[in-house]
């Protein structure tokens, strides 16, 4: 017989990307949704830090952990936000205040557990079930081993804690995408519920495949997810209620906008209050000249003594002014984007290029979305060290040749992303880690205006 207690409640977020003007209208969503039941499970699936935001770059997210434990969160894993987007030594202290478990099975340190995770987490329900939670995220490995981290395999992972595991009912924290869930759910019979992230895609009413329910509220905070279980007293689920809410139809309050703009400043004075450098002029980013991204591409290119860059015009978001403070810089480089070490052929060379500015052209008005671009539109090709002269391609002032090797930086983005797939077939790519862009622009100018 079934009884009317036997009901678990969980409470999902992922991909907030710092987006925090969602943010009271979601805390306000977890506690409410948990009022009259017994049993609450509270998650984030990862990649609720974003340094787009000034209070999440002037905290490295620190301010992030405090607002999840305003959640009163069960567990969190972790996305590559995190992973990615903070030095090791950052994301080492980022849970240390944290008052909820990181659950997170397929990142190791030196072979080990990192000292702020667990593998999987264990919860028993009031009416007797146990719950097994694991969380994976997603594998990048030509990334993680530079940022001083081993990235397992997340399929051979889960197959392996599914195996072990003796709960009654498991629950997978996934930023893993789509594609990985689904596929995940149609190959493990013993998977009873995953959480998904990373590809910020939306099940509004849930998924159900192969007796496996999956469940994702989309990106920024725009939806909330609520998932409501009821058993039998043999722990088998008898119903299943699963949606994400838009937070639009959530009823906003006096104060939240206040908060939110607080949020910002907050940010913005921290970072205000680190000076840069102050430089001999400003510069300007218009055509035809594009001072500031040939400024930004001369400090690329002399920081990793490479003589050729790559930018788009679009990187460069605001002019830079004489008197540079981070918070100028951040304003400027929002972007979580590493630089590219490409060695390739001249033949190699010539073929990118060309590519570069065929499908360039088409980008440049477009606004570009996700790999860690932060601004506006994609702009123009910008080039150092590279020209093209009578339809010729001149590398430091001399012709190409089919059969000698060059050297190339570019933003990681370009790697990553699908419109210039030249470049994941082309030479050797190197990632250069551990800094962003505008880590570097202040590291150098700062050096320079103190030497």
């Amino acid at each position: 017989m079934t009884t009317q207690e036997n009901v678990l409640k969980i409470l999902h977020l992922n991909d907030l990307h710092s987006h925090f003007e969602n943010y009271p209208k979601i805390k306000r969503f977890f506690a409410d949704k948990s009022v009259g039941y017994s049993d609450v499970l509270r998650f984030d699936i990862g990649d609720n830090v974003d340094r787009s935001h000034a209070l999440s770059e002037a905290t490295l997210g620190q301010a992030n952990v405090e607002l999840m434990n305003a959640l009163d969160l069960t567990a969190a894993t972790i996305g590559n936000n995190e992973g990615l987007g903070l030095p090791k030594e950052k994301l080492d202290k980022l849970y240390a205040n944290a008052n909820f478990d990181v659950v997170l099975a397929n990142l190791k340190d030196k072979g080990k557990q990192p000292s702020w995770a667990v593998e999987k987490k264990r919860v028993t329900t009031s009416f007797g079930m146990t719950i097994d939670i694991f969380g994976l995220t997603a594998p990048y490995p030509l990334a993680y081993p530079q940022m001083g981290w081993d990235i397992l395999e997340p399929e051979s992972v889960l197959a392996q804690q599914l195996l072990e595991s003796d709960a009654d009912f498991t629950i997978l924290l996934s930023h893993l995408g789509w594609r990985f869930d689904e596929q995940a759910a149609m190959t493990f019979d013993n998977l009873n519920l995953i959480l998904g992230a990373h590809t910020h895609h939306l099940y509004e009413y849930g998924k159900y495949m192969n007796n496996t329910m999956l469940a994702a509220a989309g990106r920024y905070g725009e939806y909330v997810g609520e998932v409501t279980l009821r058993f039998d007293d043999d722990f088998q689920c008898i119903q299943s209620e699963i949606m994400a809410e838009d937070v639009r139809h959530l009823v906003a309050l006096p104060g939240d906008k206040e908060w939110i703009q607080h949020q910002a400043n907050q940010g913005h004075e921290i970072l205000q209050d680190c000076q840069v450098a102050e430089l001999s002029q400003s510069f300007t980013n218009r055509l035809p000249e594009y001072e500031a991204t040939q400024f930004v591409a001369g400090l690329m290119g002399e920081y990793y003594q490479v003589p050729a860059v790559v930018l788009n015009s679009g990187m460069i978001v605001e002019e830079i002014p004489q008197h540079l403070t981070l918070d100028d810089l951040h304003d400027i480089l929002p972007h979580s984007i590493r630089m590219v070490k490409f060695t390739v052929t001249g033949l190699e060379l010539l073929s990118i290029m060309r590519e570069l500015y065929d499908v360039g052209n088409y980008l440049k008005t477009q606004r570009i979305v996700g790999m860690g671009f932060r601004g506006k539109q994609f702009g123009d090709i910008v080039t150092q060290g590279l020209d093209n002269q009578n339809d010729e391609l001149i590398y430091q002032g001399s012709p190409v040749i089919a059969t000698q090797t060059y050297v190339v930086l570019m933003p990681d983005q370009y790697l990553f992303a699908s419109y210039f797939p030249i470049l994941k077939s082309s030479g050797s790519a190197e990632i250069q880690f551990p800094r962003f862009m505008r880590e570097i622009v202040a590291d150098d100018l700062a050096n320079r205006d103190n030497s």
